[in-house]
């Protein structure tokens, strides 16, 4: 009897988590991955940006991979490598404008993130087909201006800018 009463509860247990929805998580969380590929000129990122895709169609996934690296620059910062130092997020508990998200909801929604993009380097483009999937792993290197990103959320009222923390 133990053992039926054990088995029912994990059945519950399963089918509990399995109905759970998850839609709102997975589109709050980006699983792009950034490596560093150099230092750019004054006030640009030069980074490779990885991201997956249900297709190869180059304007959209161009606009993805665009998007996750204007997204990396604010949200999470540049990591070391390739001679270029660790960079901070541009969005931290320093520069954070409290109820400001809609902002950046629009700044995403509206693609206003294309305007701070230099350059996508088109020999760096790699499509990898994902086994037993209908994905496509897909890499390019982009040129953020990081400097105009910067000034634009300030006077957007969206970041504070750095005189106002000292």
């Amino acid at each position: 009897m133990k053992k039926v009463v054990f088995y029912f509860g994990l059945l519950m247990l399963l089918m509990f988590t399995s109905c759970s929805s998850s839609k709102k998580l997975a589109s709050d969380i980006k699983l792009y991955s950034v490596e560093t590929m150099g230092v750019g000129i004054d006030g640009t990122y030069l980074i490779k940006v990885t991201d997956y895709f249900k297709t190869t169609d180059e304007s959209v996934y161009l606009d993805g991979l665009k998007k996750d690296a204007v997204h990396c620059v604010i949200y999470n910062g540049i990591p070391a490598g390739n001679g270029s130092i660790k960079q901070p997020a541009l969005l931290n508990n320093d520069t954070r404008i409290e109820g400001n998200e809609q902002a950046f909801d629009d700044f995403f929604n509206q693609k206003k993130y294309n305007n701070f993009i230099n350059t996508v380097v088109n020999s760096s483009k790699e499509i990898t087909k994902i086994k037993n999937s209908k994905e496509y792993k897909i890499s390019a290197t982009i040129s953020v201006n990081k400097d105009d990103l910067r000034n634009y959320l300030i006077d957007n009222k969206m970041i504070k800018s750095l005189n106002s923390i000292f």
